[in-house]
């Protein structure tokens, strides 16, 4: 279910929110939080999610990176959409008690090895982060419930693995735009404490801002490379 910020918890949410920059909703009725200049990233798109086992909700805010629209991609960008594939990947936490965060690699990319593509896992973007100390501690002071940083991609709705396989390499060997999403999602629960609730918003564009960084740099030693 998506609310517009108009909605609920995410009234005082966007309110907060909008020294960042303007609200805006989109066809689809989600909501997007478009920034004052000076941010590498170019939208944040916020929705909620209902928990399964329970009434309350998690929220999950995408930025995305616009590295080549659609007006502008051509064949020649093709190779470099292939080999930013392999550097996506996602936030793992291990630990009850003391909670450790390193990223690695996305699992999907191991799938799509195997599916006779020819992506090419590469470390790189995964490295960097990881050696990242600021951008860790700021992790740890979040504790997102997940984070993923991805190219942008139309979704695959089918539950044939087949069909699923076809139509993602079909997409894979033909691309229409270049863009990276970071997502970030998380529950924030407004009730107990308004102060944490906005310090946490705060660190969330802050971590969305170093990553858009990271991606935008190692995108243009990648490009330079090929």
């Amino acid at each position: 279910m998506v609310e517009s910020y108009s909605d609920g918890l995410l009234a005082p949410f966007a309110k907060y929110m909008s020294k960042y920059g303007d609200w805006q909703i989109s066809d689809l009725g989600a909501s997007i939080l478009v920034p004052k200049s000076g941010y590498h990233f170019n939208s944040i798109l916020v929705r909620s999610k209902r928990l399964s086992y329970s009434s309350d909700k998690s929220w999950e805010f995408t930025a995305s990176v616009v590295i080549i629209d659609k007006e502008n991609f051509s064949s020649e960008n093709i190779l470099l959409f292939q080999r930013l594939k392999g550097y996506e990947c996602e936030l793992e936490r291990t630990g009850f008690v003391r909670k450790n965060y390193r990223f690695h690699s996305s699992p999907f990319l191991e799938y799509l090895q195997n599916e006779n593509t020819n992506v090419y896992i590469n470390s790189s973007l995964v490295e960097i982060l990881n050696q990242e100390s600021s951008l860790l501690q700021c992790i740890h002071k979040i504790v997102p419930d997940q984070l993923s940083v991805r190219l942008f991609s139309q979704p695959i709705i089918t539950k044939d693995l087949d069909e699923y396989s076809r139509k993602f390499k079909e997409r894979y060997e033909s691309p229409s735009e270049l863009i990276w999403n970071i997502s970030i999602e998380k529950f924030i629960d407004v009730i107990f404490s308004k102060k944490k609730y906005f310090q946490t918003l705060d660190l969330i564009i802050e971590l969305l801002e170093d990553i858009s960084i990271n991606v935008q740099r190692i995108t243009k030693e990648t490009e330079a490379r090929l």
